[in-house]
């Protein structure tokens, strides 16, 4: 009886980004894009363009910078 030894490759995590819906201001309900504001991982105060509302956009650090890697219960 022969036995087949399997080498894994060691996996490499990668971060993908999944979004269906649009943010939106959680005072006016208007799609917001963060694609002009400068979001660093912690607290972001953005200020919505529709409502001028200031409300706090919470950004977690990202895998390569150290962030969770996944549940841990």
């Amino acid at each position: 009886m022969r036995v087949r030894k399997t080498r894994y490759k060691k996996m490499e995590l990668e971060e993908q980004s999944v979004q269906k819906f649009s943010y939106r201001c959680p005072y006016c309900d208007q799609p917001v894009s963060y694609n002009q504001c400068n979001l660093k991982a912690g607290e972001n105060e953005i200020q919505c363009f529709s409502c001028k509302k200031t409300y706090i956009k919470v950004v977690e650090p990202s895998l390569s910078e150290g962030g969770p890697r996944g549940c841990r219960h």
